[in-house]
């Protein structure tokens, strides 16, 4: 009936003359994943023929990002060419283009549709609405989002009898039993843990103590709520890891080591599973678990983007946008994209879809990636937090080689924030 229904709409457009609404969707997925939403697309347009959504792929997310500012600022001065529907967009990118007021909210879209708005309530994990929500308003739709997991070697924990740690406690007597002079020679063959001197591994340890940089208060601002006694009580922690010679700490990135059997764990986002695979492929297993915690809880940082629908198009090219937006959170959507790219599922009901448990059957790996997203938290998303990120990245980096303090290393965090926000306008006073 459907095929039929979609032959006579294509009749109706070649004898009336109809035309398709066309959209620009720009994003940054290249290789595997570009083919995947490709072919997403494809399916979408051949299902909606009075729809054409031409994706158009930018290149690395900073391309994309400077692709968007510069068409905005040229929308600005009066510009109408060259204008997407929709784009892929990091949370504090949207902060930044709701400055210019040209980020279409999606409230009216969800509350007037009916099977929308209870998907929204009641299956869209609440971490992920959270990243596109300020205040009330709604101003994206969740896309290609990872968790990230304690990544280890099966082969070692095997030998040594050994589960994946669940407290910070157990983290630090795992890494200590699993790190190695095979050879007796006085030099570490095998680190117990991996870990990056980046503000991404430092925001797993702060949040496994839950402690977190910034609250939302509402009207664009942030309040710094970055606990000095628990932040020193972690950089403390982190810095007695790496004395202790049971973790290596590193730039970057730590599939290449932990293929090579230099560590025998470390965390990552699950996005880079492919990678650890590929590494680690004829010499040791891989698996994942939860991240751990003081408590047990695991809580992640989410990483990825979102979907935004820009103000600037027309109301038809609009409906049509919202129409894909609809289309792309399908639940059997949300599972072949998934599945073909290693993303979480951004609901909760694709357990129901048979793909999904198929998919799941003999592998618990994605099953830990989605019940992380219900004790997940979201990364800050003021437009400054690019520039915070960077900044705190190279404090953390400083630090670890002690070329500061911990004290003197947490005020230069607090600070750092103070100045970017007060400089973007988004600071609580």
């Amino acid at each position: 009936m459907k095929k039929v229904v979609l032959t006579l709409v294509i009749l109706s457009m070649c004898v009336f003359g109809i035309s398709q609404v066309k959209i620009e969707f720009w994003h940054a997925m290249g290789a595997q994943l570009g083919e995947t939403l490709n072919s997403l697309v494809e399916t979408f347009n051949k299902e909606n023929p009075d729809i054409q959504v031409i994706p158009i792929y930018v290149g690395n997310y900073s391309a994309l990002n400077q692709k968007l500012l510069s068409t905005i600022t040229a929308y600005s001065q009066g510009s109408k060419t060259d204008l997407p529907a929709i784009s892929q967009a990091y949370a504090n990118w949207t902060a930044k283009y709701l400055f210019s007021g040209v980020v279409e909210p999606l409230n009216g879209y969800i509350e007037n549709d009916p099977e929308m708005k209870d998907a929204w309530d009641n299956q869209v994990f609440p971490v992920l609405k959270e990243i596109v929500t300020w205040g009330e308003t709604v101003y994206g739709i969740p896309f290609n989002k990872s968790v990230y997991t304690y990544y280890y070697n099966t082969d070692l924990f095997d030998l040594f009898g050994l589960e994946p740690p669940k407290t910070i406690e157990e983290l630090w007597s795992v890494s200590e039993t699993l790190t190695l002079d095979i050879d007796f020679d006085g030099t570490i063959d095998i680190y117990g843990l991996g870990v990056r001197n980046f503000i991404d591994d430092l925001q797993i340890f702060l949040y496994a103590h839950n402690v977190t940089f910034l609250e939302y208060v509402g009207e664009g601002k942030y309040k710094i709520i970055l606990d000095e006694q628990k932040t020193k009580e972690v950089l403390k922690l982190i810095k007695d890891l790496k004395d202790s010679g049971y973790a290596i700490f590193q730039n970057a990135y730590l599939d290449g080591p932990f293929g090579a059997g230099e560590i025998a764990a470390y965390m990552g986002t699950v996005a880079g599973l492919t990678y650890a695979e590929q590494s680690s492929r004829g010499k040791h297993g891989v698996s994942w678990a939860p991240l751990p915690s003081v408590d047990g809880v695991p809580r992640s940082p989410i990483a990825g983007t979102d979907l935004v629908m820009f103000s600037w198009i027309t109301q038809e090219q609009k409906d049509a946008a919202w129409r894909f937006l609809k289309f792309l959170v399908d639940p059997v959507n949300v599972v072949y994209w998934s599945i073909n790219t290693g993303y979480v599922p951004i609901r909760r009901d694709v357990v129901n879809v048979a793909q999904w448990k198929a998919y799941t059957a003999n592998d618990v790996k994605p099953t830990i990636a989605l019940n992380e997203l219900e004790t997940a938290i979201p990364d800050p998303k003021p437009a400054a937090w690019d520039e915070i990120r960077s900044n705190i990245s190279t404090l953390f980096a400083n630090f670890l080689n002690d070329f500061a303090t911990i004290d003197e290393t947490y005020d230069s965090i607090v600070n750092v924030m103070e100045t970017l926000l007060t400089e973007t306008g988004e600071l609580a006073q």
